[in-house]
C-alpha cells in the first residue's frame, strides 16, 4: 500500500458541532478514559475528560493510579487495586452506553490485565496510549512487557516514537524507519498511530493503508500532549467517525491546542 500524505488546511476541521445540537433531541456521544490522576491536570484522566468536553463527548473517569506530580515532574505514584479499577469499570456499563474507551497510565500489570478482560468482556473498542515514561523520564509502569496483554486487545494503539521502538525492538531514527516500524506494529497488534513529535512532527496513520498527517513543529515543549491526542481520536470515533477522519481531526485539534498553550508554574500546558 501506498502513503498517503494529509496536510488540510484549519478551515477543514470538522469538529466544531457545538453542544446545544446535542441537547435538542439528539444523544450525546459518550466515551470512557482509564488513565491515572495528574494533580496539575497536565495530563492524565483530567486532560482526557477535559478533550473530551471540548470534543462535545461525555466522558466518564476509571482511576487506575494517584500520582504526585507538578507540571515539571512526578515525584512519585501509588497505584490502585486491579478489584477497584474493575469495580468502576463495572459500575459505569451498567448504566452508560460506551463503545469507546481510551487507556492510558495503568501502572501496573495487574490493572493491565483487568483492563484487558473488561475489554474483552464488554466488546469494547479500546484506544490505547501505551503510557512506560512521563514527560520527565519518570517510569509509569513496573515494566514495559506488562502492557502486552492489553495492547493485544487494542483497537487502535497510539506510541510515539520512544515507545513503538520498544515496543518494536527496532531502532527509529528517520522517516523511512517510521514506516518500516508501524507495519511491524501493525502486523502484530492491529491499526497503529505513531506519534512524530520527537521527530519531524509527522505522525503516520497504520491501518491497512499508510496515512500521514503533518502540521509544523512548535520551539516549546508541552505537557499532556500524547494523552490529549489519543482522547480526541477516541473523541472522534465516539462520534461516528472513522479511524482516518479521526486521525486527520485529532492531529489538527492537537496542533491548534500547543498553539494556544499556556504557561502554568514552570512549565506549560495546553488549555
Amino acid at each position: 500500500m501506498g502513503l498517503e500524505v494529509i496536510n488540510f488546511p484549519y478551515n477543514q476541521l470538522t469538529f466544531f458541532t457545538p453542544l446545544p445540537c446535542f441537547l435538542m433531541g439528539e444523544k450525546i456521544p459518550v466515551a470512557m478514559a482509564i488513565a491515572g490522576h495528574d494533580p496539575s491536570g497536565a495530563s492524565g484522566i483530567l486532560r482526557d475528560i477535559r478533550t473530551f468536553e471540548k470534543l462535545n463527548v461525555y466522558g466518564l473517569a476509571v482511576i487506575t493510579a494517584v500520582t504526585v506530580q507538578n507540571v515539571r515532574e512526578v515525584k512519585r505514584y501509588h497505584v490502585l487495586p486491579e478489584s477497584l479499577v474493575a469495580e468502576q469499570i463495572d459500575a459505569l456499563i451498567e448504566d452508560q452506553p460506551v463503545k469507546f474507551v481510551k487507556v492510558g497510565m495503568v501502572g501496573s500489570g495487574e490493572n493491565a490485565r483487568i483492563i484487558a478482560k473488561k475489554i474483552r468482556e464488554y466488546g469494547l473498542k479500546a484506544i490505547v496510549d501505551p503510557v512506560m515514561k512521563s514527560s520527565s523520564g519518570a517510569p509509569l509502569i513496573d515494566s514495559p512487557e506488562s502492557l502486552e496483554p492489553l495492547i493485544k486487545e487494542a483497537y487502535l494503539i497510539t506510541p510515539n516514537v520512544p515507545e513503538a521502538e520498544i515496543l518494536s525492538g527496532e531502532e527509529i531514527k528517520s522517516r523511512e524507519d517510521v514506516m518500516r516500524v508501524g507495519r511491524i506494529l501493525e502486523d502484530k497488534y492491529g491499526c497503529v498511530i505513531i506519534k512524530g513529535g520527537h521527530l519531524s512532527g509527522e505522525d503516520f496513520l497504520f491501518c491497512g493503508d499508510m496515512h500521514s498527517a503533518k502540521q509544523p513543529l512548535l520551539p516549546y515543549d508541552v505537557r499532556g500532549t500524547g494523552c490529549t491526542y489519543s482522547s480526541a481520536i477516541t473523541a472522534f470515533l465516539a462520534r461516528g467517525y472513522g479511524i482516518r477522519e479521526a486521525f486527520v481531526n485529532a492531529r489538527l485539534f492537537i496542533q491548534k491546542e500547543l498553539e494556544k498553550a499556556i504557561k502554568i508554574g514552570n512549565g506549560r500546558i495546553m488549555p
